[in-house]
């Protein structure tokens, strides 16, 4: 019940910290662009989706499969993920029989208490999967271990058949949370791919850093 409780004031103190101003920003599908490229390039853990094909039992094939993959984006940053994966892995197998085409959900992670995922931006990137060149494999494996250090132990060469793979991005779905304030809808991939990162739009218009920044979950009240 306390935790109910405490994602009802979340809520609560979010409409009131976003509606007390009557000059409130309103993100439009520049804004959400440049969340997008900021998310893509902070945050590395992602669930990459593809089509069951059609070798795999008949009762699944045809669903939405997806499973959670590191990624790190391009170097210099484009907005185009890069991942590690093996041509074991199921969605590997799925988008080789489906012109190598996937999605990508991303969203933003945390470990505060305060924190609400819903009322978070989050986007699904859709696109295809291109295994990156030979001669760009030294630069994309730094990029990469950078993020993941943990993920040297599955770079091409140490035994393991994985290959880096670098997801095009074609199309973006972006949510950007609760109200009025928040751009939902698709964003023009040119415009997505024109934009840079910039982590300041994101921390400054996003709910759950302003209830941190009020101080009122951390005030007793009655």
């Amino acid at each position: 019940m306390a935790n109910s409780h405490r994602l009802i004031l979340i809520l609560f103190l979010c409409f009131i910290i976003n509606n007390v101003n009557p000059y409130k920003f309103a993100e439009s599908e520049k804004d959400a662009a440049i969340i997008s490229r900021t998310l893509v390039n902070e945050f590395g853990i992602g669930t990459l989706v593809t089509i069951m094909n059609d070798y795999e039992k008949e009762d699944v094939r045809g669903y939405p499969f997806g499973l959670l993959d590191y990624f790190a984006d391009d170097c210099p940053s484009t907005g185009n993920p890069l991942l590690l994966l093996s041509d074991w892995q199921k969605n590997i197998q799925n988008a080789k029989r489906n012109n190598w085409k996937a999605s990508l959900m991303i969203r933003k992670l945390s470990k505060n208490d305060t924190f609400f995922p819903v009322a978070e931006p989050r986007l699904n990137l859709f696109g295809h999967l291109e295994r990156v060149p030979e001669d760009e494999v030294v630069n994309v494996q730094k990029c990469f271990l950078d993020k993941h250090p943990r993920a040297h132990w599955w770079i091409p060469g140490k035994g393991h058949v994985f290959y880096f793979y670098r997801f095009i991005v074609q199309d973006i779905y972006f949510v950007g949370g609760f109200g009025g304030e928040h751009f939902i809808g698709y964003i023009d991939s040119e415009l997505y791919h024109e934009v840079e990162p910039d982590k300041n739009i994101y921390i400054n218009h996003n709910c759950n850093e302003k209830v941190e920044q009020s101080g009122w979950m951390n005030m007793q009240h009655p």
